[in-house]
C-alpha cells in the first residue's frame, strides 16, 4: 500500500489501494469513496471558493484548484460522475474547518479569521445542491485534526489535536 501525504491545497484519488495523511486546522477534507470499485478520493481545501462557475456542459478546471473547497468538490464529483458512480452510492465525510485562529484572537465575527466556518459551511452547501448524503463528520471546535484516509476502505482514523499558539505555529504532518 502506497503511504501519500497530502498537503494544504491539495487532492488525490486513488488508482491502487492508498493510505492518505493529512493534518487540518481551518482546512476541510472531504473524502469520496465507491464501496463496489473500492476508489476513493480525498481533499484538503484551504479556502472556501472563489467564485467561479463550473459549467453544466463539462468540467472547468479552476487555477489553484485544491486551494478551493468549492472547486475540489467539484472535481471529485465529476470524476466519481465520469466513471458512471450513481451519487447515491458515494460515502462521503466529512473533516475539519477547526475555529483555529478566532478563539485565540477572541474575534469570531471576522470573516478573515473564521476561514473553518466558511469551508464548512461551503462544503455543507455543495452536499445539498448535489443532492449528496454526508455519512460522517468530525467538524468545528477548537483544534486541528490529523486524518488517515484509506482509499481501498474509505475509513479514516482521526486524532484531535489540542491547540495553542505554539500547537498551530509547530504543526506538522507526520
Amino acid at each position: 500500500m502506497q503511504i501519500i501525504r497530502l498537503d494544504p491545497g491539495e487532492l488525490f484519488i486513488s488508482t491502487s489501494p492508498s493510505e492518505v495523511h493529512t493534518v487540518l486546522g481551518s482546512c476541510v477534507s472531504v473524502t469520496f469513496f465507491h464501496p463496489r470499485l473500492k476508489q476513493g478520493a480525498i481533499c484538503h481545501g484551504r479556502k472556501p471558493t472563489q467564485g467561479c462557475i463550473h459549467g453544466v456542459s463539462g468540467l472547468k478546471l479552476c487555477q489553484d484548484l485544491g486551494d478551493y473547497v468549492s472547486c475540489s468538490l467539484e472535481f471529485m464529483l465529476a470524476y466519481f460522475d465520469h466513471r458512471g458512480v450513481s451519487r447515491s452510492e458515494l460515502e462521503i465525510k466529512l473533516f475539519g474547518g477547526g475555529m483555529m485562529f478566532n478563539t485565540l484572537s477572541g474575534n469570531a465575527e471576522n470573516p478573515v479569521l473564521n476561514t473553518g466556518k466558511r469551508n464548512i459551511d461551503m462544503a455543507m452547501e455543495f452536499f445539498r445542491a448535489k443532492r449528496l448524503h454526508l455519512m460522517s463528520s468530525d467538524i468545528g471546535g477548537p483544534w486541528a485534526r490529523q486524518i488517515v484516509f484509506y482509499s481501498e476502505t474509505g475509513e479514516i482514523k482521526m486524532k484531535r489535536i489540542r491547540k495553542t499558539a505554539q500547537d498551530i505555529n509547530n504543526l506538522v504532518l507526520t
